[in-house]
């Protein structure tokens, strides 16, 4: 399965569960469910589109800036509140663990290159990267640092698929390891993540069709960033 299948899968399953967040369809509890499998695959393709990227200073800016833009959208669709800034877009989450894969690459080179001390060195790196998740996770990011720490562990172990099971599964289970509980809705719903795990396990590594006109390139590179907040925006307008 190519990157391209993964993507629309993704945001199929992530369309559905903002629409399941509206009146009539709020007591749709399936719908919720479904949406849990959309964030590990953008998790997944955030990762690997890191790796592959031939600017990631680019990546990391287009990323960031469509974040800043979509962000009193996503307010004004959820929260009626178009200036709500404690409640970050899942964009900003996923700029943030941009940050984190860059910081985590820059210490792995330098510290093959230390001769001594290399240890503390990734002790300090480690640490400062833990600083940011839960700095984000304060702040109001989607996720909080457990979708960070997902995004980074996809990164580390992006040529090892048999890590993404227990991976997988932590982060499916993350409120019952964490709280004891098991009877919260919020929390039943989080397990249909590991749903992801069928189309990650098949990913294949491939980016999938190339258009062969510019203009077809640039709708598949860009479009899948512009629905986000253009759906958002037809869901605002359709529901409040």
């Amino acid at each position: 399965m190519s990157i391209f299948w993964i993507r629309i899968i993704a945001t199929v399953t992530m369309l559905i569960d903002h629409v399941g967040s509206f009146h009539p369809f709020e007591g749709w509890e399936y719908l919720r469910m479904i949406g849990r499998i959309s964030f590990p695959l953008y998790a997944l393709m955030l990762a690997q589109g890191f790796i592959h990227t031939r600017s990631k200073q680019k990546y990391l800016l287009r990323m960031l800036l469509l974040a800043v833009v979509t962000q009193p959208i996503y307010t004004y669709c959820f929260y009626a509140d178009a200036w709500k800034w404690d409640e970050w877009n899942i964009l900003f989450t996923l700029s943030v663990g941009l940050v984190c894969m860059w910081l985590l690459e820059i210490g792995m080179k330098t510290a093959q290159k230390r001769k001594t001390a290399w240890w503390l060195y990734c002790f300090a790196l480690c640490a400062a990267v833990c600083c940011i998740m839960y700095a984000a996770d304060y702040l109001g990011a989607d996720y909080g640092w457990m979708g960070i720490a997902l995004i980074v562990l996809l990164y580390l172990t992006a040529e090892h698929k048999w890590a993404w099971c227990p991976i997988m599964l932590l982060f499916a289970f993350r409120y019952q390891l964490t709280t004891g509980a098991w009877d919260e809705p919020v929390y039943q719903r989080a397990i249909f993540a590991a749903v992801a795990l069928l189309p990650m396990l098949f990913y294949n590594g491939e980016p999938g069709p190339k258009p062969k006109s510019k203009f077809g390139s640039a709708l598949l590179k860009y479009g899948f960033y512009l629905f986000y907040p253009l759906h958002l925006a037809v869901l605002a307008l359709i529901f409040r």
